[in-house]
């Protein structure tokens, strides 16, 4: 029998409604509240309805683009400052420190918990990480990946691969699942359906091949999505920049390409229908010459922009995020492909790793994990 004065469904029709700082403070109330606070399937339907905001990371800092009255979500404090976020889920936030950007933390910063993982194998290699949540076993996994960089197998040897389960708080080992190639090293973005993707790249006769390398964390598999012909084959002295950057729902896949040379271009490719390969269609473009950026489809030039801008996101609704080098300064702007509109958001970065994703609070309190700290 509960305690409470009214049904518990009412009380959850209220509750659900009320920002995470004030639900963890209700968990002292009384039992009762306590245990429906922390119950799994209202956590899930807390999180449900919960606004969802764009987040950007730089430095040690949270900042949430538009919007300007928010509280602040702060991370936790580390010995080496330059702690780069790597992924959110489900929110959740990964977080890489130290040399060799190890170890790896979670955390949420709703509640202001954090857990250290255990420390992953050591590999003489970059490695990359993102954390998912599989909705299959309501389970929080972070999947590592190593690409060997010596001269002999840069390319050319296809990564090791360990994935991390929050619920048994072990890595193990995924042999022989990934493909031969060398992952970029930019920052992946996933879906709400646990998928996550990489541009990779791999040795071919006349040079390098590109593709989105993707992963699966239900089924805990990698797939290939084929580029357009015009940006898969790329001689090896013509240096170019291919990016995944966005695609929210799990239906659209954005890349972000910028050509090599003066003129160079930077184009926004879509997928329109998820994994289909016909369906990519070049939907922006920006032409950068000297130091004079010129949007031919808004009639927009911009001038003193030092280097090509850099796309951090494309929501669903065609906003795209890009940091800038103007006048002297990192800045942000945001372009609205649908609107056909360009602005200055008046916000400037200070550091040069700059992480973009959605986030929703939630409060997941990460009671299951060892080593867990509040702060």
């Amino acid at each position: 029998m509960s305690d409470n004065l009214f049904p518990d469904e009412i009380l959850v029709e209220i509750l659900k409604r009320l920002p995470t700082k004030s639900l963890v403070r209700f968990t002292s109330v009384c039992k009762s509240w306590r245990s429906l606070i922390t119950d799994p399937s209202f956590i899930s339907i807390h999180h449900r309805h919960s606004p969802s905001s764009l987040l950007l990371h730089s430095g040690n800092h949270l900042t949430l683009p538009h919007r300007r009255h928010s509280s602040a979500l702060l991370l936790p404090s580390f010995p080496h400052r330059d702690s780069p976020v790597v992924a959110f889920s489900n929110a959740l936030i990964c977080i890489a420190y130290g040399e060799q950007c190890q170890p790896l933390i979670i955390c949420n910063p709703s509640v202001r918990r954090y857990v250290t993982l255990p420390a992953p194998s050591h590999y003489p290699c970059h490695h990359f990480s993102y954390i998912a949540f599989d909705s299959s076993k309501c389970d929080y996994k972070v999947v590592r990946i190593s690409c060997m960089v010596d001269d002999q197998s840069f390319g050319l040897s296809a990564p090791q691969v360990e994935l991390y389960s929050l619920a048994t708080g072990f890595w193990r080992t995924l042999h022989s699942i990934a493909p031969v190639c060398y992952i970029a090293g930019d920052a992946p973005h996933g879906f709400h359906d646990g998928l996550v993707h990489w541009i990779a790249k791999r040795c071919v006769s006349h040079g390098w091949y590109f593709f989105v390398l993707s992963f699966c964390f239900e089924d805990e598999l990698f797939r290939e999505i084929e580029l357009p012909e015009s940006l898969a084959s790329v001689s090896w002295d013509n240096p170019v920049t291919v990016k995944v950057v966005g695609g929210g729902n799990g239906k659209t896949l954005s890349v972000y390409h910028v050509s090599a040379g003066s003129p160079c271009s930077c184009d926004i490719w879509v997928m329109k229908e998820y994994g289909v390969v016909e369906s990519w269609n070049k939907v922006f473009g920006f032409v950068m010459s000297g130091f004079c950026l010129e949007a031919p489809a808004l009639g927009m030039m911009l001038t003193d922009v030092a280097v090509p801008p850099l796309a951090l996101y494309v929501t669903n609704g065609g906003e795209v995020l890009l940091l800038m080098y103007v006048a002297g300064k990192r800045c942000l702007f945001s372009l609205d492909m649908e609107r056909k509109s360009f602005k200055d958001l008046q916000i400037e970065v200070g550091t040069d790793y700059v992480y973009c994703g959605h986030y929703s609070e939630s409060l997941v309190l990460l009671n299951k994990a060892s080593g867990l700290v509040s702060y």
